[in-house]
């Protein structure tokens, strides 16, 4: 009787959620008190757009200079979340200080330890115990996934306010409590202002809670319209800011061309990080066009290219496409890309309209990334969703694969 006590206990403590949160952080800050440099704006800040117009906006010149050597001019750069958050340390702590990128991190590692307690939630809902334990056990103790989490941008926060939309979502689609309504609408625009390129994944979940009321013959226009119109509403005073600054009519942020280009520019010189010509290496050209028009000739020669040599454009999206999916090299993400999307087959066979969202994250937020330019922790936001669906694959697997083999034995059991 002691085994299978010991397993229930063991069992027990693996799926407690503040199990889960303390391994994550602990895995986090274990991985902080190593790679943490001497020289915080040497090896660290300076790489990061959001900790210099954080800079900018402790130092009190505004939301502005995502760059070093460049002017202190209004920028629209960067979605305004995470920098106002690097602000607030900074403000606390001195900006670029150890201290300030201390807190910073820490702050990435707790909302990355959440991350791991909501993806503990959401797959026992959606697939089961062993199969959330699973993946909330990868996502806390992989050491890839730490150091991811603690780099200096808003990835970490943006995961988790991904995985908080994917279980909210469900809920809503049983209660129209106007609370909960509200609630996503917040979380969308605050998850817009965090990552512009969640702001394509939420309207389809309000289109998925929209067709589920339908099919049961019930209506949830009024509480959609007003989740929608408080996500307009968050994303209103910033749209106000850029037109004051820029005089146009801009939700968000301005360097789609730029991350256009730069696709363009490293598919010729795939060995490079950055472009030569990029701001933060030589800052002349933004320097003397200003944003704006810096943002427009970028796009411009990206087009330029794309027109004129089509056939390398679509394959550097073919190449960017497959990176995206098995970046970096020499880690496991191809098996568990394959096993991300073999666990999407496997839940719309399953359960039909219910695994719509996990569709929705997996083929919406992506795109951008294809025809842009990629690299291994714009990956991040999505990878607790796909750790997810790759846990469930897993043990989908495991468990067909042990049931057929025990209905094997019991026949060759009695026909001996």
């Amino acid at each position: 009787m002691k085994p299978p006590r010991l397993l229930r206990i063991i069992f027990t403590v693996v799926r407690a959620p503040s199990v889960v949160f303390l391994m994550a952080l602990i895995a986090r800050m274990r991985v902080l008190s190593q790679l943490l440099p001497d020289n915080p704006w040497r090896d660290f800040c300076r790489y990061s757009e959001p900790a210099h117009i954080a800079w900018a906006l402790a130092s009190g010149f505004g939301y502005s200079a995502p760059w070093p050597n460049t002017p202190i001019a209004a920028t629209a750069q960067q979605p305004p979340v995470y920098p106002f958050l690097l602000a607030a340390v900074f403000k606390l702590a001195g900006s670029y200080s150890y201290l300030s990128l201390w807190i910073a991190l820490s702050l990435n590692a707790v909302f990355s330890a959440l991350t791991a307690v909501m993806m503990l939630r959401v797959g026992k809902r959606d697939f089961g115990t062993v199969a959330a334990v699973l993946a909330a056990w990868v996502w806390a103790c992989w050491l890839y996934e730490a150091v991811v989490s603690i780099r200096l941008w808003e990835s970490s926060l943006s995961a988790l306010l991904l995985i908080i939309g994917i279980w909210l979502a469900p809920e809503l689609a049983n209660s129209l409590r106007a609370s909960r309504w509200l609630l996503l609408g917040l979380l969308a625009g605050i998850a817009a202002l965090t990552n512009t390129t969640l702001l394509a994944v939420f309207p389809f979940f309000w289109l998925w809670l929209w067709i589920s009321y339908r099919r049961r013959g019930k209506s949830c226009s009024r509480m959609l319209l007003a989740s929608i119109g408080i996500c307009i509403l968050t994303l209103v005073p910033w749209t106000v800011r850029n037109y004051e600054a820029f005089h146009r009519i801009m939700p968000i942020r301005d360097n789609f061309g730029l991350e256009f280009w730069i696709g363009q520019e490293l598919g010729a010189r795939p060995r490079e990080v950055v472009p030569p010509d990029f701001p933060l290496s030589d800052p002349s050209d933004y320097n003397r066009l200003g944003e704006i028009a810096f943002m427009e000739s970028r796009r411009q020669m990206a087009l330029t290219f794309v027109r004129q040599h089509p056939r390398e454009y679509l394959d550097m999206t073919i190449m960017r496409c497959i990176r995206y999916w098995t970046d970096p090299r020499g880690t496991p993400w191809p098996i568990l890309s394959l096993l991300a999307w073999s666990g999407l087959g496997l839940a719309l066979w399953q359960k039909g309209l219910d695994a719509a969202l996990y569709v929705v994250v997996l083929i919406v937020f992506p795109p951008v990334y294809y025809i842009t330019h990629t690299f291994p922790t714009y990956r991040h936001p999505v990878e607790a969703v796909m750790l997810l669906l790759a846990a469930y694959a897993a043990v989908t697997l495991v468990q067909t694969t042990a049931g057929r083999l025990f209905q094997t034995g019991l026949k060759g059991a009695s026909t001996a």
